[in-house]
């Protein structure tokens, strides 16, 4: 078999088991590989060719590195793209072993890169400030949900006006995320901010056509690119120089929650994860000063030096 009618045959295996956007994600990364190698047949595919596919790809990682804030113009793929290349890869080759059509995974030996350094970028709780300071009704809420309940923005696009409960004590919403299947719902939380702020959008928020979507444009629901845009402009009116896209918010929440003292397992499942070790490899690596803060807040020697 052709490694590219086996990429097809894997693409028809994940429907109905995971998101569109899985599969989309899997089919970019093993397109690169077949563009790589070429169509070889699969029992042809060696360690040999998994690991200078690997080494292309640390190549792009290291000018990726040279021009952090231009990675596209320049050719680059951060670390953490690189590591989901290798991961995508490794779990096509074992389908292949699991489905019988090879005896053994060419890729059981191909190593992930390490980890960067440096934790992944959120958005800076002043940054969030400064953007509720110059936004609207609608856009506050916005910011709000995002910064309150770490949700995906496919979860706050499709958040319907049934899915809110702000009587409850702490308020909560039902969300739709990605998830195995297609979209999983669940529950997040907030507190009276949000609750002021979502009260505050809902009372002048427009009535169309009946769409009981939470956030609408003057088309209709926004869509991810819309929250997109809407933060855009809410950093640009700001002044805000650093990260501000919806995912940054998710990453903030987990940080927040973290540095607050939250253990993996409850910051999980906050998230959604479908592991702790999603969790742990995302969101739970410090820099050198967040450290020091981490010892200096957890460390107990230092704090019982009296009773030595």
């Amino acid at each position: 078999m052709k490694l590219s009618e086996a990429l097809r045959e894997f693409d028809t295996a994940l429907v109905g088991n995971v998101a569109d956007s899985t599969r989309s994600w899997y089919s970019r990364r093993l397109g690169a590989l077949v563009e790589f190698v070429g169509d070889v047949e699969i029992e042809d595919l060696t360690i040999s060719d998994l690991r200078r596919w690997r080494a292309s790809l640390i190549e792009r990682d290291a000018r990726w590195t040279d021009h952090p804030t231009r990675p596209e113009e320049e050719g680059g793929l951060s670390p953490w793209t690189v590591r989901g290349y290798i991961r995508a890869v490794r779990a096509f080759c074992n389908w292949l072993v699991h489905e019988g059509l090879l005896v053994s995974s060419p890729a059981a030996r191909l190593r992930l890169p390490p980890k960067p350094p440096n934790p992944p970028k959120a958005v800076r709780p002043q940054d969030v400030v400064a953007m509720l300071e110059v936004a609207d009704a609608r856009d506050r809420a916005i910011v709000c949900v995002l910064a309150a309940t770490g949700c995906r923005v496919g979860g706050l696009c499709d958040l319907r006006l049934s899915d809110l409960d702000l009587n409850h004590q702490p308020a909560r919403a039902m969300v739709r995320e990605k998830g195995r299947g297609g979209k999983k719902s669940r529950l997040v939380f907030f507190g009276p901010q949000t609750v002021d702020a979502l009260r505050s959008w809902l009372a002048i928020r427009p009535e169309m056509g009946g769409d009981d979507h939470i956030f609408l444009g003057q088309r209709g629901p926004l869509t991810e690119g819309g929250i997109y845009q809407v933060l855009r402009r809410l950093a640009k009116k700001a002044g805000v120089e650093g990260r501000f896209n919806p995912h940054a918010f998710r990453h903030a929440f987990a940080r927040g929650a973290l540095e607050n003292g939250a253990d993996l397992g409850t910051v999980s499942q906050l998230l959604g994860h479908s592991s702790v070790q999603v969790t742990d490899e995302f969101y739970g690596r410090w820099s050198a000063d967040e450290l020091g803060r981490r010892s200096e807040k957890y460390g107990w020697f230092e704090k019982s030096a009296e009773d030595f």
